[in-house]
């Protein structure tokens, strides 16, 4: 949840989320509005408390509505793509229904890495930003369409011939295992590979994160494992990827076999649909096409991921 201020011209960030941490200089100082209810301990853990508070009803998230009537934002930023992730859309538009000076509600439910921009342009139209909005958005469609162009490049000048969609899986949680959804599975095959656990398409975007076993992780025989929990940063995914290492079948894995296995800070890099959804798109398209050097115009040399290879969990603990 973002809380702006335009009445006066200038557009003012007033408030965020607890969880808004990025850019750090713009948001580090703004009031925070929400708390969760769950306390992170492990990966297991969370998943516990949040089946159980979903089947009492509970919700996972406070507002803090004091502060909210206090700041009198004109618009208020939120979602309702998953009430598990961030403060449910119902609870904000009653809280807005209640103030004084009724804010506009900018919802944001994006499925694909299309109707991710849909929403940069909402957002700035709720702004009277609209023409900057749309100047935003040429260039993130440019970087795709370079990726787009790199993919095509890469595969017909591949020695022998096109060769095969590498199978790409991305893990979203880790205990209980989760693969992702929506638009993860849609960047996996701009990026020129294949998602066949839960697929999406270069035109759309898949069904939202599921579930997989152990048995249909193996089966899938996956070349490359991304491994972006929601919601942890790298240092926690590392920790949190020890109960795969420890698994009997994860080093019979052909990705694990060969190295190709990545931890990443999903928190920052794929599980929030804004622009940075385009430097994990450039990312996946270096990864996955590896020497051939896919041209990209971000920095993917900064990018938040280890490899395998690189960090401490090189074989089971």
């Amino acid at each position: 949840m973002i809380l702006l201020e335009a009445g006066t011209g200038d557009v003012q960030l007033v408030g965020v989320s607890h969880e808004c941490d990025y850019p750090p200089l713009l948001v580090e100082n703004l009031p925070q509005l929400t708390s969760s209810t769950i306390k992170f301990t492990s990966s297991a853990a969370v998943d516990t408390q949040v089946r159980e508070h979903l089947a009492t009803g509970a919700g996972l998230y406070a507002v803090d509505k004091e502060k909210l009537d206090e700041l009198r934002p004109d618009v208020i930023v939120t979602q309702s793509l998953c009430k598990v992730c961030s403060v449910d859309y119902c609870v904000v538009e009653q809280l807005a229904a209640g103030m004084a000076l009724r804010p506009t509600l900018v919802d944001t439910n994006p499925q694909s890495l299309a109707e991710v921009l849909d929403d940069l342009v909402r957002v700035g139209r709720a702004l009277n930003l609209e023409n900057e909005a749309l100047a935003v958005r040429r260039k993130f469609e440019a970087r795709i369409h370079a990726v787009q162009q790199g993919v095509v490049s890469v595969q017909r000048h591949h020695p022998g011939g096109p060769r095969a969609c590498p199978s790409v899986v991305v893990l979203e949680w880790t205990d209980p295992m989760f693969v992702g959804g929506h638009w993860t599975p849609q960047l996996v095959s701009i990026a020129g590979g294949r998602h066949p656990l839960n697929p999406g398409t270069v035109v759309g975007g898949a069904g939202a994160s599921t579930t997989v076993t152990a048995e249909a992780l193996c089966q899938s025989e996956p070349d490359i494992i991304v491994i972006a929990p929601c919601g942890l940063d790298l240092e926690k995914t590392i920790q949190e990827s020890k109960v795969l290492m420890d698994a009997s079948w994860w080093a019979g894995l052909k990705a694990v076999k060969s190295g190709a296995v990545y931890f990443v800070d999903g928190n920052q890099m794929f599980s929030r649909p804004g622009p940075r959804l385009v430097d994990a798109l450039e990312w996946l398209a270096t990864i996955i096409h590896g020497d051939a050097r896919v041209q990209v115009q971000g920095g993917v040399e900064t990018f938040p991921a280890l490899r395998l290879d690189d960090c401490s969990l090189k074989r089971p603990l």
